[in-house]
């Protein structure tokens, strides 16, 4: 779930502290004038679609800003910890909300009730409120310290309790900032008792489940790094998070006068957050589906320029919001399981019907709607499904996970279901297996998958991983053009590899050439296209591995282009390598690109499609397998979509990946 369209918010006092940059605004003391002017100024900049705010004493200043407001186009948010932390009357306990003595405490929620109605006086339906001192810090981590901290958060509880009415009555949210939990220096931290998520989780669950639903938690980035964590507290924090903002902190080499909870600008020397650790952040919360606000919080100081540091801020967050990682982010628990789509009893069914009907898979594949043209619009997007037939099982540690045939063809059946992928290039098993699953699924009343995709029967197979002659590359599976004209496909695939260094086994790369270049011209006799793969491969420990190296595959692209007496129907499929564009320059041929191993991480293998279709305009789509049937724990049908739309719609890697999440999930139960 991405967070592009989170609304943005602006902590405007703290971004605009009075003039000098001298934190007048935090004091509730500020020119007037200064408020007017730059408020203005947040409020004509679209990029923010809500102001925070903060107490203002000057009840003529008050009622300018209201009058502003209600014309500004802009929601409200107010915070009442400045005059929690300034606690300039000096009336109330440190501690505040979270006081031991009943007195202090009961002074804390009378204070923070009078806010809650200046909130309501400029519009703000968000409030946040600071816990308040931890009554234990400073004092050894002990059983009576322990025992301090456990009868605070009583005291906080109740606090919030009484609060939580109060801003319900107002139509009013109310969060717990969650700051600081404590630092061995008290000058520069806060010693908030709501700063480890653990003690903040323990207080909202507790509300919770007492109804107080509309009490949650605001966290802040620099906030958590302060307390020594980071974007784990928000899976933690996910059922009460109400807001984040994105601020940033020093560490120990940073300025003195920048430490602690400053925010300084972004950049600043000794920075811990920039765009990667807001990436990070941003991910957390779009895997637990947070829709809620991301906020600015940067506090200029000195001779810096308010707007400039505010403009930083905001590009940086809008650059982690719009980074891959964070458009990529699955749904919190979300796995995709292929036993739910295709059950054991659909795989029986499946054997039960090789048996006592085994005519019908020919029946089915003649009775197929098939294209009247190859691709129309010019490009191409084929699933791979050929790899168990050559030995090959691996994904990632597993060793056999292509040789489960229940995961397996699910994975392949949901992908043809659930995208719009072009079709499918796979041995006769699994193109016989499909076409059964497709004639089930028609039994039940479905509308069949099949019609109009593309079916391209893998040729050549006997070139068995790991045997000592590996490159000896027969056809095997459909062994003639004129067994896949019969059989109803609509054009073969062929597989040839070569050492470029050489090596003792070269004899069987020529041998599998002529033999690929046979069954081109058999393809083209019978009017059908031939999808040539020529890799350069290298021999490792492990075996052979495909070589990368851009010079070796323009010279694959130039011996696989000169097969065969007519080239009119042949397509290349080409592995991505750096510098592609030569490669495309090596072939005026159509060209498919490669998916490769299955890495885990199919955001890279798009945004590698992406760059690759930009290389030429032969580059025209994508034959892929592993990275998109296993890609972790995603649903295989929204990494083809995504696919698809980069090929046939031209989108960048990010946008297709938002639009193909509409299809995760999606007709799950089409084999039900």
């Amino acid at each position: 779930m991405s967070q592009s369209d989170n609304p943005r918010s602006l902590v405007w006092y703290m971004a605009y502290p009075g003039p000098g940059n001298l934190d007048g605004a935090f004091r509730s003391l500020v020119d007037p004038a200064y408020v007017v002017q730059h408020l203005k100024e947040a409020l004509a900049d679209p990029a923010f679609q809500i102001l925070e705010l903060t107490s203002f004493k000057s009840r003529k200043l008050r009622q300018q800003v209201a009058d502003l407001l209600k014309g500004g186009g802009k929601s409200v948010a107010f915070h009442c910890e400045p005059v929690q932390w300034t606690n300039e009357e000096n009336l109330i306990d440190p501690a505040d909300l979270c006081s031991l003595s009943e007195v202090h405490r009961r002074r804390a929620v009378d204070r923070i009730r009078r806010l809650l109605d200046e909130a309501a006086f400029l519009g703000a339906r968000q409030v946040f409120v600071a816990s308040g001192r931890n009554p234990a810090s400073g004092q050894p981590y002990d059983e009576a310290s322990e025992k301090t901290m456990t009868l605070a958060c009583h005291a906080l509880c109740q606090s919030l309790r009484e609060l939580a009415a109060e801003a319900k009555a107002r139509g009013q949210q109310l969060a717990v900032s969650v700051c600081d939990g404590g630092s061995p220096d008290p000058g520069l931290f806060r010693h908030q008792l709501l700063g480890p998520s653990s003690r903040v989780v323990e207080v909202l669950d507790v509300l919770h489940g007492e109804g107080h639903s509309h009490v949650g938690a605001a966290l802040d980035s620099s906030r958590l790094l302060h307390n020594g964590e980071g974007a784990e507290a928000i899976y933690a924090l996910a059922p009460y998070l109400q807001w984040f903002h994105c601020g940033n902190c020093v560490g120990a080499d940073g300025e003195p006068a920048r430490r602690g909870d400053t925010h300084p600008r972004f950049g600043v020397p000794g920075s811990r957050v920039d765009s990667g650790v807001l990436t990070g952040f941003l991910r957390a919360l779009a895997e637990v589906g947070y829709r809620g606000p991301l906020g600015v919080a940067v506090r200029p100081v000195a001779s810096e320029v308010p707007r400039r540091v505010v403009q930083v801020a905001f590009s940086l967050v809008q650059e982690a919001a719009d980074s891959i990682d964070v458009a990529y982010a699955l749904p919190l628990g979300f796995s995709f399981r292929a036993r739910d789509f295709l059950t054991e009893e659909t795989f029986a069914e499946i054997t039960e019907l090789r048996v006592r009907q085994p005519d019908l898979i020919r029946e089915e594949l003649s009775k197929r709607k098939r294209r009247d043209v190859l691709a129309p619009d010019g490009r191409l997007v084929i699933l791979a499904a050929d790899h168990p037939a050559r030995a090959v099982t691996r994904v990632g540690s597993h060793p056999t996970a292509m040789g489960h045939r229940l995961d397996y063809l699910a994975r392949i059946v949901r992908v043809l279901v659930g995208s719009h992928i072009d079709g499918l290039m796979a041995t006769s098993d699994i193109i016989d297996e499909v076409v059964l699953v497709n004639y089930l699924a028609k039994q039940r009343g479905q509308p069949g998958f099949l019609d109009g995709k593309v079916l391209i029967g893998s040729m050549n197979r006997t070139g068995l991983a790991g045997t000592e002659h590996e490159m000896m590359d027969r056809t095997s599976s459909y062994m003639t053009g004129k067994r896949i004209k019969e059989m109803h496909l609509d054009g073969g695939k062929l597989l040839w590899r070569w050492v470029p260094g050489g090596e003792k086994n070269d004899r069987y790369a020529l041998e599998t050439l002529e033999r690929v270049a046979k069954a081109v011209e058999e393809l083209a006799e019978l009017n059908l296209p031939a999808f040539v793969e020529p890799l350069p491969v290298l021999k490792t420990e492990t075996g052979y591995k495909t070589d990368h190296s851009t010079d070796n595959i323009i010279k694959a692209v130039g011996i696989a282009s000169g097969l065969g007496y007519f080239t009119g129907r042949v397509w290349l499929k080409i592995p991505y390598c750096d510098d592609f564009a030569r490669v495309a320059k090596a072939t005026t041929m159509p060209v498919l690109l490669l998916g490769g191993e299955s890495t885990g991480k199919p955001s890279s293998t798009i945004e590698d499609f992406v760059r690759g279709l930009g290389a030429g305009p032969n580059i025209r789509g994508a034959l892929v397998g592993r990275n998109v049937l296993f890609c972790g724990e995603d649903d295989p049908a929204a990494i083809a979509e995504a696919i698809h739309l980069v090929v046939h719609q031209r989108l960048s890697a990010i946008d297709a990946i938002r639009a193909a999440a509409q299809v995760r999930s999606a007709r799950l139960d089409y084999l039900a």
